[in-house]
């Protein structure tokens, strides 16, 4: 299964990802309704993506009342019958890394299906911060800076 990363390093907090894919998504430029979002907790040295991870376990599914989310075992992938979404937000409020929103345009909740495989975000980066890499690749990048981090900054793991 592929996901999506950010390498925080290279994200200038630009936005263009997010305009392509509610681009791409809505048909106009519409931030606040992409599937990938650019959060800032605590300034612009603490961004993170929030975007489906597609979990292992997604709350989502067993939040949703209409029954209209699923996750497929085999592929990883989680979908939604948006026809049947009567937006009750139940899968936003559940979802701990804040990637559902809502498509006014379909009147339903909505999350990243990495625009099936090939996701328009990453091709618009223009840094290169974001990528659609193998999950295990995303955790061997993540731990390999953790540690070079680590080992550049005495021991803190780039903490000051």
């Amino acid at each position: 299964m592929k996901t999506l990363s950010l390498d925080r390093a290279k994200c200038n907090g630009c936005g263009i990802c997010q305009a392509v894919c509610s681009i791409k998504k809505t048909g106009a430029v519409k931030p606040d309704e992409a599937r990938i979002r650019i959060r800032r907790e605590g300034g612009i040295d603490a961004q993170f993506a929030a975007v489906c991870q597609h979990c292992e376990e997604p709350v989502c599914v067993y939040a949703c009342m209409r029954g209209i989310i699923d996750k497929d075992y085999v592929t990883g992938k989680i979908t939604r019958r948006t026809e049947g979404c009567f937006a009750c937000a139940a899968c936003r409020v559940m979802c701990p890394h804040g990637a559902v929103v809502y498509d006014s345009k379909m009147g339903a909740f909505v999350t990243c299906d990495y625009c099936d495989g090939d996701p328009v975000c990453v091709k618009a980066c223009p840094t290169g911060a974001l990528k659609f890499q193998d999950l295990s690749m995303h955790s061997t990048d993540r731990r390999n800076a953790y540690a070079a981090g680590f080992f550049h900054s005495g021991g803190n793991g780039g903490r000051k």
